[in-house]
C-alpha cells in the first residue's frame, strides 16, 4: 500500500542527505509514479522516506518534493509540528462532563458533582479563564488528594432563624457549599423579604458572580462579603 502512518519516527539522517536520497530516487524511476504493478515497491519506499523527512525537525514544509510526492506519487504526509500547532476547539458540554466525571472519580456525589462542575464551566462560558477549568487541577483536584479540603462533606447549619443563618462547610468543596448556602438566602429572602446566610469552614466557591446570577434569576439582589484573615491574624472574632 503506498499509505503512510500519521507518525513515525524521526530519522537520524541529516535533512540534506534525505533530500538527496528522494531525489536520486526520483531520478533513478522516472516512471516509478505510473500505476503499475512493477512501480509499486518504489513508491511504497519513495512514501516511507518521504514521511521520515517530513518529520526530521527542521524540515523546510514547502521543499518542492512534498510537491512532487503529492502531485506526481500521489503521497500526503503530515507534518508533526504542524499538528502540534493546530487549535482545537472544545464544546462546553464536553469538558462540564469530563469535569463531573473526575469530582465524582474523587467521592463527590453525582448530584454535587453536577453543581459543582456547572459552576466551573459557567466562567468559561463567561470567558474567565482562571477560574474554570484551569482550576479543576490546582486548586481542587490536589487539594483533595492533600487533605486540605474533602470531596464529600456534610453541610451543617449551626445556628437559624428566619431571615438568617449560620453554616460550617466542614471544608467541603466549597462549589456545592456556595450554591446550598445561596439557596438558603434565595429561600429565606422570597419568603421574609431578606435572607442572610454566614458560612465557615468552606473553601474556594469559584466565580463570585455565579451567585449574583442565582440571585438575579430568582428576582432579587445579592451582596457577598467574604472574610479572608492576613498571615498570622487571629481566628478570633
Amino acid at each position: 500500500s503506498s499509505q503512510t502512518p500519521l507518525f513515525t519516527m524521526a530519522s537520524t539522517v541529516p535533512l540534506e542527505a534525505q533530500r538527496a536520497a528522494l531525489l536520486e530516487l526520483i531520478a533513478k524511476n522516472p516512471q516509478a509514479h505510473l500505476e503499475h504493478a512493477d512501480h509499486q515497491e518504489v513508491r511504497d519506499k519513495f512514501a516511507k522516506l518521504l514521511q521520515k523527512y517530513a518529520d526530521t525537525p527542521g524540515v523546510d514544509t514547502n521543499d518542492v518534493v512534498f510537491v512532487i510526492g503529492q502531485t506526481v506519487y500521489g503521497v500526503t504526509v503530515v507534518h508533526p509540528h504542524e499538528l502540534v500547532s493546530a487549535k482545537c476547539i472544545i464544546d462546553f458540554g464536553y469538558m462540564k462532563q469530563f469535569m463531573k466525571d473526575v469530582f465524582i472519580a474523587y467521592g463527590v456525589t453525582p448530584d454535587r458533582a453536577e453543581t459543582c462542575s456547572e459552576v466551573l464551566i459557567e466562567a468559561d462560558r463567561r470567558g474567565i479563564d482562571s477560574h474554570g477549568l484551569g482550576r479543576l487541577k490546582p486548586i481542587y483536584c490536589d487539594r483533595m488528594d492533600q487533605g486540605i479540603l474533602w470531596p464529600d462533606k456534610p453541610i451543617t447549619v449551626l445556628k437559624e432563624t428566619d431571615t438568617t443563618a449560620l453554616v460550617d462547610g466542614n471544608l467541603g468543596l466549597g462549589l456545592y457549599i456556595g450554591p446550598h448556602c445561596m439557596q438558603m438566602a434565595i429561600d429565606k429572602s422570597k419568603k421574609h423579604g431578606v435572607g442572610f446566610v454566614a458560612v465557615k469552614n468552606s473553601t474556594h466557591y469559584g466565580i463570585a458572580g455565579y451567585y449574583v446570577t442565582m440571585a438575579t434569576q430568582a428576582g432579587l439582589g445579592r451582596m457577598h462579603v467574604p472574610r479572608l484573615l492576613p498571615r498570622g491574624g487571629s481566628n478570633q472574632c
